[in-house]
């Protein structure tokens, strides 16, 4: 048995029924609104982001992850050459901060290293960091 708002009593609803009433499905389609809301709403855009809802990373922590390791390749290719000595860590994040507007923590810096080294790109051991 489905029950309405008034949680019992005379707004029972039979799951057998062959026809839907207007009120019950109109009101179906406000909680679906709302759930999709509660667990899709992207809090950096204020949008709904299905894409939160299938993967679990909205769409533009997603840009946003790309960006950083683009910005982290672009920024080794820069400053290491192949073969050459180690950077830290520490100073690669520094100079990302330096040349960005938007807020970046060691963790993030660390995926986007981890990013490259699935690539081929760089080599970590410990903190420091080497372009091959």
């Amino acid at each position: 048995m489905l029950r309405g708002r008034g949680g019992g009593g005379g707004g029972d609803r039979r799951l057998g029924q062959k026809s839907v009433e207007k009120r019950d499905a109109v009101e179906a389609f406000r909680l679906l609104e709302v759930a999709m809301q509660q667990s899709a709403t992207d809090h950096a855009t204020g949008t709904i982001d299905m894409d939160l809802i299938m993967t679990g990373i909205s769409a533009s922590e997603r840009i946003r992850r790309e960006n950083l390791v683009s910005a982290t390749r672009n920024l080794i290719m820069d400053r290491m050459q192949i073969g050459g000595s180690a950077t830290r860590v520490a100073e690669l994040l520094e100079e990302l901060r330096k040349q960005s507007s938007m807020e970046i923590h060691l963790h993030d810096l660390k995926n986007a290293l981890t990013t490259l080294m699935s690539e081929g790109m760089v080599v970590q051991t410990g903190d420091s960091v080497k372009r091959v």
